[in-house]
């Protein structure tokens, strides 16, 4: 087993020197999948070798002395018929010397292909050469960078043809590598380099007088200005070098690595298998490179134009203030303007300096906090310089709550005390910010100039009425270990459309503030079923007596079944199931953070097209608390769950939580990861799991790829605002 920081010196090492070399490598393996057919058609009669009349070298000399008194030409070759083909001059009966035909002027397939494949068409046989020992080593470390994994993505497949096509993966490129060491070759003679290119009839006169040329079928230029004679004798093709020293007769019975890397060793079977190792190995290079691309264009996703002077940039908990900041880039690009648009977790604070106009929407989340996307870019943000930024801020919140648009007053200061300035007052939204977002544009528009056009629909929240059918006890009533929670069925409108992950607003009462609760089902399995999982809020009231959450208490006590309830819903496209189902997906949850999953779970069940899922759930006790966990081990045992990872905190003395798993599970999380291109997941308590999803993440990113915290930092930053790293976090 490979140690960490070998690993990934290995994997580096496997990714760069492919990635660096890719054209070469297609342009080797795909000459080479043209030569591959040389053997299958020799054994189909049409190579070649078919020849069946013997050529006198006399007379071929004599003709060449006759048609070629310069010596200029670089090859001549015996045809199946017994005439003479002599390159750039004509085709000729050696017999009487008669011009039967015009010289082979077409496009030589065969021969381009070999002359690309061995030197590029231009001498650079040095460079091929690399090549092939750098396709041989990423060839050879494959197998201990990961196991096979029959997966329908694209990592999956680039590992699936990788093991399957090792033998032939490590021939090919081996074979070459032993041809360049003229190793197993037979004995190589001495050839020194010619004074002067020496005429192909001289090398005919020269190796007549050594050798047997009765049937001649060759005569070509050499290295170093030699010449190369062929000729059939009852023991096969017999190959002479002819140089000023003499005629060396070159040893090619033993020339394994050759008959090999030509596909010569067995007809046209041979030939058959090394064109699906070539075909096979530029399969692997082209899927490497394009994982490596998706991933890079994940990483540092941000949409807009590449000349962009305007920064839309937004910071969303549920999905509101990301929508309007879409909307507003559509309608600042409607309007002529060069905009950018980025979450603010993607975001360096010395970006906005690059921008003439920087507009922020905001949200609020938990006690006046910035939502999760904007609290690395806080982070970021102190000791940072922003002299001349200047910035127009929108923030979303809530009046019913007792930090009234904190998130964004947070953002504000934070903002000014680094240097930078409001261009116009922070706008406050309370509530529906559809009317307030309008008008907004409008004061950009009277104040700094900017031009938007006709402003987009905004995805609102849709007011619905609800039917609790169903309520059911997650945990295991009367244990004192566990904290009440309960699964509720709630009936709709079947034409309504949502998805895991999207939002259900309630409101315990009149002039309440709205709560949200995920859902966990999808129209597109249950059509007009919402399924939520809710946790019981307890608290002591001053009498000593128990009071309950006012929206948890509705829903998991107050409201009857079958009674109905007024909510709204809210589209969270930013943490629904990836948009390919194909892809893998990691998802973290604890306690009733399970919520949105048994969705996901319920959409990929139904879709036969499904990628490798890995889900870890923490809570306090297996026996008391374990949500779901009759329907989880199913799916597990159906391969709708591919992995199924728990950490129950109460059930040992030391206390082991969810990261606990997600760390003794490091290698192959960072597998997924990085060789997998996963999505994850993380839904549950921002306080308690956001934070240490993070610290655990940072630590096995340290533990198994090598990165120091700031890289793994960095790193969580781009799948953060690549789409790659997802947050459903309440308090």
């Amino acid at each position: 087993m490979l140690n960490p920081s070998c690993k990934r010196f290995l994997i580096q090492a496997h990714r760069w020197i492919a990635l660096a070399l890719a054209p070469l490598f297609l342009l080797i393996l795909l000459t080479g999948a043209v030569l591959a057919f040389k053997p299958i058609l020799d054994a189909a009669g049409n190579g070649a070798e078919t020849a069946a009349t013997a050529a006198d070298p006399a007379a071929v000399a004599a003709l060449l002395e006759r048609v070629d008194p310069a010596g200029r030409a670089r090859s001549v070759a015996i045809l199946p018929d017994g005439r003479v083909g002599i390159d750039d001059v004509g085709i000729y009966d050696p017999a009487t010397g008669e011009r039967t035909g015009a010289a082979d002027t077409g496009f030589d397939l065969f021969g381009t292909a070999e002359r690309l494949h061995k030197d590029l068409l231009i001498g650079a046989g040095i460079v091929v050469e690399i090549a092939t020992y750098g396709m041989l080593l990423i060839v050879a470390a494959g197998p201990f960078l990961a196991w096979p994994r029959l997966r329908r993505t694209l990592m999956g497949w680039h590992l699936g043809l990788g093991w399957a096509l090792l033998p032939l993966a490590l021939l090919l490129p081996l074979t070459g590598v032993l041809m360049t060491l003229h190793v197993g070759m037979g004995e190589m003679p001495q050839i020194p380099r010619a004074a002067a290119p020496i005429p192909l009839v001289t090398a005919l006169e020269r190796a007549s007088v050594e050798a047997d040329l009765g049937d001649l079928r060759m005569v070509r230029r050499f290295r170093g200005g030699t010449a190369l004679v062929m000729a059939r004798g009852t023991d096969g093709t017999q190959a002479y070098i002819v140089s000023d020293a003499g005629v060396s007769a070159l040893d090619r019975s033993g020339n394994w690595p050759k008959a090999i890397h030509e596909g010569t060793w067995a007809g046209a079977w041979s030939g058959i298998l090394n064109l699906a190792g070539a075909i096979g190995l530029a399969g692997l290079t082209l899927t490497g490179f394009l994982s490596w691309f998706r991933r890079r264009r994940q990483a540092t996703a941000r949409s807009g134009d590449a000349d962009a002077d305007i920064l839309v940039a937004h910071a969303s908990q549920t999905g509101t203030a990301a929508r309007l900041a879409e909307a507003t880039a559509t309608a600042l690009r409607r309007g002529g303007e060069r905009v950018a648009l980025a979450s603010l977790g993607a975001l360096d604070p010395r970006e906005l300096g690059l921008y003439r106009h920087v507009l922020l929407l905001v949200s609020t989340t938990g006690e006046g906090e910035v939502p999760d996307p904007g609290r690395g870019f806080l982070a970021r943000l102190a000791g940072a310089r922003l002299d001349g930024v200047r910035f127009a801020l929108f923030a979303l919140g809530d009046s019913r709550y007792a930090h009234f648009c904190g998130g964004g007053e947070t953002l504000l200061g934070a903002l000014v005390a680094a240097g930078a300035e409001p261009a116009l007052p922070m706008r406050l939204v309370d509530g529906a910010p559809a009317a307030s977002w309008r008008s907004w544009l409008d004061s950009l528009a009277a104040t700094l100039g900017i031009r938007p056009g006709v402003p987009p629909a905004v995805d609102e929240d849709r007011p619905l009425t609800v039917r609790l059918r169903e309520r059911s006890r997650l945990d295991r009533a009367g244990d004192p270990g566990t904290r009440a929670a309960y699964g509720l069925v709630l009936e709709t409108d079947g034409g309504v459309e949502f998805r895991p992950g999207d939002l259900l607003l309630v409101a315990p009462g009149a002039g309440e503030a709205e709560r949200c609760y995920s859902i966990g089902s999808s129209s597109r399995v249950t059509p007009g079923e919402i399924r939520l999982s809710v946790s019981l809020v307890e608290t002591d009231d001053a009498a000593g007596g128990r009071r309950f959450g006012a929206a948890s208490g509705l829903l998991c006590r107050t409201l009857a079944v079958g009674g109905t309830l007024a909510a709204k819903l809210r589209r969270h496209p930013a943490f629904n199931p990836p948009a390919h189902p194909g892809r893998p997906i990691i998802m973290v949850a604890a306690g009733c953070g399970i919520a949105p999953f048994m969705g996901f779970l319920d959409e990929l069940e139904a879709d036969a097209g499904r990628g490798p899922t890995w889900l870890f759930f923490g809570n306090r006790r297996r026996d008391g608390d374990y949500f779901y966990g009759e329907r989880l081990e199913a799916l597990h045992a159906d391969g709708v769950l591919t992995r199924l990872d728990t950490a129950f905190s109460r059930d040992q003395a030391e206390r082991r939580y969810v990261t606990h798993a997600m760390v003794a599970a490091g290698a192959e999380l960072v597998r997924w990861l990085l060789e997998e291109d996963a999505l994850l997941y993380v839904c549950g308590r921002g306080s308690t799991l956001g934070r240490s999803v993070d610290e655990a993440l940072a630590r096995i990113l340290a533990e198994h790829a090598g990165l120091d915290a700031a890289a793994s930092g960095e790193l969580l930053r781009q799948w953060q605002a690549g789409g790659r790293l997802l947050r459903d976090l309440f308090d």
